[in-house]
């Protein structure tokens, strides 16, 4: 952890002592605060692993907390054998990777973050498995033809099963593991990937745009109608918002934009290739500069809060500004303060959790497992 601190003394905060809105010096207590709450964290995440190895004996739960300890300092790896074991057991005959009961409504949700989970690890006898859960994630993409037709706004997507309907926030998770085990299908020596294993990534930014409160891209009827307030946003899945007090009355309803699904926006427009001057990325950067805060998920209160800050800090990670500036003008480093947050909110038994129930936050594991891996993240400065 000190290679961490001294690492962050040199480049966290160089040349930000002129911006008054930001911090004038090292801040060496935060930086020293940081570590301690992920060693704490870590430290209890460890304990709450079942015998099975797993983490409320749930593959896709158990993958976000194996990811987290995966890319801590000095991973465990002891429990990240027993935490892969488990993974392994729940591995399909078709590549996907999740569990009973309730959990097969998610094999999509699940195969994306325990691919994930597998490649943070660094094991190459993994790969196998991993390139077939990706295959597995490939073939969920709705495409053309099986009933599906390019103007249906399930078009491009990924959902919680094959046959799911798509959502924003599904179809985040298999773009990113998608994208980040794309090298694994490259052939030594050639830059070319394997037939079939690249994903219709123009397709996928048809159904983007099809989430976003932007008229210009969107071909949607309630798109037609963006309020000044959202457009650039983005919404849950074409149709519906969860920003919304009651369903829209008819298809040209206007839906409200909120925070953590226009970072999820922003974060798959980049790895879909577009740049920042396409207008896309530059109306969903507009609609967040208007609506920065650490506070809350901007439209949805305390609702998904640490899914919020796990996707704000890989989105504004990967689109690579070291500083972000709001609507009024005002720079912020997002990484101090988003590590001055987490630091704020550990609980005195090193947990972190959200006290409003929503989307499972109430569940510690899940909360503590996107803290870690998101402060893991901020001191590296990159993903993965």
């Amino acid at each position: 952890m000190r290679l961490l601190i001294a690492s962050l003394v040199v480049t966290l905060f160089v040349g930000v002592a002129a911006a008054a809105e930001l911090p004038s010096q090292v801040d060496i207590s935060l930086l020293q605060e940081v570590a301690r709450a992920q060693e704490r964290g870590t430290a209890w995440m460890l304990k709450q692993q079942e015998a099975d190895g797993s983490w409320r004996h749930h593959p896709a739960i158990t993958g976000l907390a194996l990811t987290a300890l995966a890319r801590s300092e000095k991973p465990p790896q002891g429990a990240m054998d027993r935490a892969v074991k488990f993974l392994l057991s729940n591995v399909k005959s078709n590549g996907a990777i999740y569990g009973g009961g309730e959990t097969d409504k998610y094999p999509n949700y699940s195969t994306a973050i325990c691919t994930m989970a597998l490649l943070a690890t660094g094991r190459t006898e993994l790969t196998d498995t991993i390139k077939r859960a990706r295959r597995f994630l490939l073939d969920s993409q709705f495409d053309a033809g099986e009933n599906v037709k390019e103007s249906d706004t399930s078009y491009g997507g990924i959902g919680y099963g094959k046959r799911e309907r798509p959502d924003l926030s599904n179809t985040q998770w298999a773009l990113e593991a998608i994208r980040l085990t794309e090298s694994l299908e490259t052939r030594a020596g050639d830059d070319s990937p394997h037939t079939g294993s690249r994903l219709h990534w123009s397709k996928a930014v048809q159904f983007l745009q099809r989430c976003q409160n932007l008229p210009a891209s969107n071909d949607q009827p309630w798109a037609k109608n963006v309020r000044e307030a959202d457009a650039g946003g983005f919404v849950y899945m074409p149709g519906m918002s969860f920003a919304d007090e009651a369903p829209p009355s008819d298809e040209k309803t206007p839906l409200r934009s909120y925070g953590s699904m226009s970072y999820a926006g922003l974060k798959s427009y980049i790895y879909a290739e577009l740049k920042k001057d396409d207008p896309r990325v530059k109306a969903a950067v507009e609609w967040l500069q208007r609506n920065y805060t650490l506070d809350d998920n901007p439209g949805m209160g305390p609702q998904g809060l640490y899914y919020y800050y796990h996707t704000v800090t890989k989105s504004l990670t990967v689109y690579g500004d070291d500083t972000f500036t709001d609507a009024k003008g005002k720079k912020h480093d997002w990484r101090y303060e988003l590590m001055k947050k987490f630091v704020s909110l550990q609980k005195s038994d090193g947990f972190w959790q959200n006290e409003n129930n929503r989307w499972w936050e109430n569940d510690p594991v899940l909360c503590t497992a996107y803290s870690l891996t998101s402060l893991e993240i901020l001191q590296a400065r990159r993903y993965p």
